[in-house]
């Protein structure tokens, strides 16, 4: 959280005790626009609850703050044809050949549907987001050493794969703003997913409860007569069980908001979760050195390296990404024919 302070305070979002936002950093329309997205995305009944602008104003802005500085961070555009092949590091890097560039581009149902639109017939090139999984790979190799070549050396591979196309579009502003926007949906089904998590909890405590409530009256009821006789030891202490079960079942559950309290709870939370994005969403900036073959080679080598550098989008701890802005243009995508797109 620090980081994000800091960043606030540096672009006023941040005012006093109570983080007053400073709405000549993010327009009131685009504001409140956010404020509706969540609502309908995560429960439209939020808005009979009253001031619910008012309680989520300030955390989406926080969110629409931090997004908006990551995906200005994204590097690009980063121009992909058969020629900067050859002559950028970068782009070879990332691909294997010229035919995989020409696959995977042509292979883009987002990209493809972006050419065909009556809007884009005169455009030459498309802008979008390129996203590969990086993989470093150990791998037995050959290296030159003093004049001397060394087999079997335990060496890097840098490598990336599956390759996808996204937010297509016609200047680079407009691709960085699609990114944003699903950024922060994402943020949004984070959210929601919470949400989710809470109401199962609250249903299984219930139910909980409620089984172990009726185990516990069946043995009392069981009392009278010949079985008070022969209860046993082991009677009672299953009694005494299940007391304690429902006296642990009651503590969770008033933990969670009743019915009555749940819009206001839930509304809490997503402040919360929207408060703290950078604890859903990342970034973190790689740079490696390699050779042609894509063999990594630390700072002293004596082989021919090309340094690269690439920004990763880490989500939600989990999934991790290269992320970069691009240039393709039109008359390099293959017929559709050759994939059998209908």
């Amino acid at each position: 959280m620090k980081f994000l302070s800091k960043l606030l305070d540096m672009i006023g979002l941040v005012d006093n005790n109570i983080r007053r936002v400073n709405h000549a950093g993010i327009p009131a329309v685009e504001l409140y626009d956010a404020i509706e997205r969540v609502v309908d995305g995560i429960e439209p009944k939020m808005r009979y609850f009253p001031g619910y602008k008012k309680i989520l104003k300030n955390s989406v802005a926080t969110s629409l703050a931090y997004i908006s500085n990551l995906v200005d961070t994204i590097p690009g555009p980063l121009i992909i044809n058969s020629k900067t092949f050859t002559t950028d590091p970068q782009v070879k890097s990332y691909f294997s050949t010229v035919d995989n560039i020409q696959t995977i581009f042509s292979n883009s149902m987002e990209l493809r549907e972006f050419f065909v639109a009556a809007d884009n017939s005169k455009q030459d090139e498309a802008y979008a987001l390129l996203c590969m999984e990086e993989t470093e790979k150990t791998v037995l190799g050959m290296e030159l050493s003093d004049g001397i070549i060394q087999r079997e050396v335990l060496q890097t591979a840098l490598s990336f794969s599956d390759h996808k196309i996204l937010s297509p579009a016609t200047n680079e502003d407009d691709v960085r703003k699609g990114i944003k926007q699903c950024i922060f949906d994402g943020l949004i089904t984070h959210a929601l997913q919470q949400i989710l998590e809470i109401k199962q909890q609250i249903h299984d405590l219930d139910i909980q409860r409620s089984k172990l409530n009726s185990r516990l009256k069946k043995r009392q009821s069981q009392g009278g007569g010949l079985s008070s006789l022969l209860a046993s030891a082991t009677d009672t202490k299953l009694s005494g069980d299940i007391e304690q079960q429902i006296s642990e079942t009651e503590k969770k559950r008033q933990a969670l908001p009743a019915s009555w309290n749940a819009p206001r709870y839930f509304l809490e939370v997503i402040k919360n979760t929207l408060e703290q994005p950078e604890n859903f969403l990342r970034t973190k900036e790689k740079s490696f050195n390699i050779t042609k073959m894509g063999i990594v080679c630390n700072d002293s080598t004596s082989q021919t390296v090309n340094t690269i550098h690439f920004n990763e989008i880490i989500i939600a701890n989990v999934l991790e990404r290269v992320v970069t802005i691009v240039r393709y243009p039109r008359s390099e995508i293959l017929p559709k024919e050759s994939f059998n797109l209908k």
